[in-house]
């Protein structure tokens, strides 16, 4: 097993701060992969002194279609209403995998979803609020890790506490193909858009220093991770609306521009909002910015659901693998 640090980087708008170091839990090094798997004929010499093949022909893989959701739990449901909620989504057909956020009290759940395997984290004496599950007939677990890239803020500190900030992370198998699926799953602080006053637009609180320090180092996982195929799930508290019309400095979109890009962006944003109780869409699926251009990853769908016990609507979006 070989781990990776997340180098620190400076966020130039706001006074020098202490930064953390990178906590690693297990990380394997798997090679990325960049052109599709084609099975090459064995050549071997005729008795004419030509060459015959032997074996398979060429065979060029299907493209994969992948089912891709978002989903805070919301740590105040109740075990039977979190149960509820996990199972609604994962029933669905078209769902292959699952982000999952304010998981932490939620694991014996998320760990009894048929036909599901689910990553959870220890963390701090208890389990990490970020979990992933995955369709087991599909993928198999190669390697898994999550790393502490911002501090939290305590009741001390801030108006708005909230705990150490974390990306969790899977690299996953398909059972047919063998190509490799890295997921990369995050929740960023609340109250860091000012969107009562000045939507697309940070608060000034250390929650919203905090979390730009959190984007910037989410960009270094981007850019390190393995896999031919990458996607990030997470809850961003940033409305996708407000950051594409204002595009603030260390926002989602410019702090990820170089390694990824959302359904928002690729879709729009005709769908529903996923926090109804202030009219946003702060829940994301992003695709490795290359595979995307190169055609490895292609957003074909996008769906925000209803009928869950939690204050989130899951974001689910269909995704091509080739």
């Amino acid at each position: 097993m070989l781990g990776f640090l997340v180098a620190p980087l400076v966020d130039h708008d706001a006074p020098d701060e202490p930064a953390p170091q990178a906590a690693i839990v297990s990380v394997a090094a798997t090679p990325r992969s960049i052109e599709p798997r084609i099975v090459r004929p064995q050549v071997v010499p005729s008795s004419q002194g030509g060459q015959l093949t032997a074996g398979l022909k060429p065979l060029r893989l299907a493209p994969l279609d992948v089912g891709v959701a978002s989903m805070n739990m919301f740590r105040q449901l109740s075990s039977a209403h979190a149960l509820h909620d996990a199972r609604r989504l994962t029933s669905r057909p078209g769902v292959d995998v699952v982000g999952w956020q304010e998981a932490e009290d939620f694991g014996a759940v998320l760990h009894r979803l048929p036909g599901f395997a689910t990553k959870t984290f220890p963390y701090s004496g208890g389990s990490s609020e970020l979990a992933i599950s995955w369709r087991s007939s599909r993928f198999r677990l190669v390697a898994a890790d999550q790393k502490r890239v911002a501090y939290g803020v305590s009741s001390y500190e801030g108006r708005y506490p909230f705990g150490n900030r974390l990306v969790a992370q899977v690299t996953l198998q398909d059972r047919q193909s063998g190509r490799q699926l890295t997921v990369i799953n995050v929740h960023l602080p609340q109250k860091i858009e000012d969107f009562d006053h000045h939507p697309g637009h940070w608060t000034d609180t250390k929650n919203a220093f905090r979390a730009r320090i959190q984007l910037q180092r989410l960009a270094a996982i981007w850019a390190q991770a393995q896999g031919r195929w990458v996607i990030g799930t997470g809850d961003f508290n940033f409305d996708a609306r407000a950051d594409a019309a204002y595009l603030p400095a260390g926002g989602p979109t410019r702090a990820l521009r170089r390694t990824a890009v959302s359904s928002y962006e690729e879709l729009g944003l005709d769908v529903a909002t996923t926090f109804p109780e202030n009219g946003r869409n702060i829940d994301y699926v992003w695709a490795d910015k290359g595979a995307y251009r190169s055609g490895r990853i292609q957003f074909d769908g996008q769906w925000v659901l209803s009928g869950y016990n939690s204050d989130h609507r899951p974001l689910l979006t269909r995704l091509v693998l080739r």
